[in-house]
């Protein structure tokens, strides 16, 4: 069974093939870096809850953040129906893709209640989508 790192490396490959440049630099709604460019996006994980038993499998959830700037490049009403755009595509992309729904530790991706929101910072606009992500894990 496998681990948080093998879902995040797979969210991040999808992320990359769906068009998007990883940045090793934080930004938030509250900062953006001047080398964040059009399209970059990072991820945060935060465990929420383990559940370990004597079988030597543990149910972990774990909070996973998608921040995404998008370059303001034009009109922001454009740019708006631009990121809802990507928003659906990047859900459906992540929930159904063989990459991670194939990992061994079959990962359950749920939106979170607030999964979608966007803030204008700037010249950017940045999109975070939130996911819970239910998974089991071997602990022996």
């Amino acid at each position: 069974m496998g681990a948080i790192k093998d879902i995040v490396e797979a969210i991040e490959a999808r992320m990359v093939v769906l068009g998007y440049l990883e940045t090793e630099e934080v930004f938030d709604f509250d900062a953006v870096p001047d080398s964040v460019i059009d399209g970059s996006f990072r991820i945060e994980v935060e465990g929420v809850e383990s559940i370990y038993d004597s079988g030597n499998v543990g149910r972990k959830i774990d909070s996973i953040d998608i921040w995404i700037a998008f370059k303001e490049l034009r009109k922001p009403r454009t740019q708006w129906k631009t990121a809802l755009d990507a928003r659906e595509t990047i859900e459906v992309d992540l929930i159904n893709h063989a990459s991670i729904s194939g990992l061994s530790s079959d990962p359950l991706l749920v939106m979170d209640r607030e999964a979608s929101v966007e803030k204008y910072l700037g010249d950017y606009l940045i999109l975070k989508l939130a996911f819970s992500c239910d998974y089991l894990r071997d602990i022996s």
